[in-house]
């Protein structure tokens, strides 16, 4: 048997941060015990800009996207969108050498 799903008139932001991917994602109850959770995220297809940085993960760097989102964008929290736009779904995969893309526009 499928769970119920309610969708609610929450908004998002009394959950989450603004730079958070579930920022504009619906607030939904779940289950008959109505557990409040966010509808499933769905990856933004990235559009490429002549202001994106092309980058190789460095050693110290290594399965930490957020020590490079830090260091591009002055915050840790842009971790997810590191990982989401150059398609990397295991943060093991996120190794010394890779070479990756660094967005310019994190929000698009």
């Amino acid at each position: 048997m499928a769970n119920r799903i309610e969708y609610t008139n929450i908004e998002s932001k009394e959950f989450v941060t603004t730079t958070s991917r579930y920022v504009d994602s619906k607030v939904i109850y779940y289950s008959d015990e109505k557990i409040i959770t966010f509808e499933t995220y769905k990856k933004n297809k990235h559009s490429e800009s002549s202001n994106d940085l092309v980058a190789v993960i460095s050693p110290g760097m290594e399965f930490r996207p957020d020590l490079v989102s830090k260091e591009r964008y002055g915050t840790i929290d842009f971790w997810w969108k590191i990982m989401e736009v150059n398609n990397i779904k295991d943060i093991y995969d996120f190794k010394a050498g890779k070479t990756i893309v660094l967005p310019e526009n994190i929000y698009g």
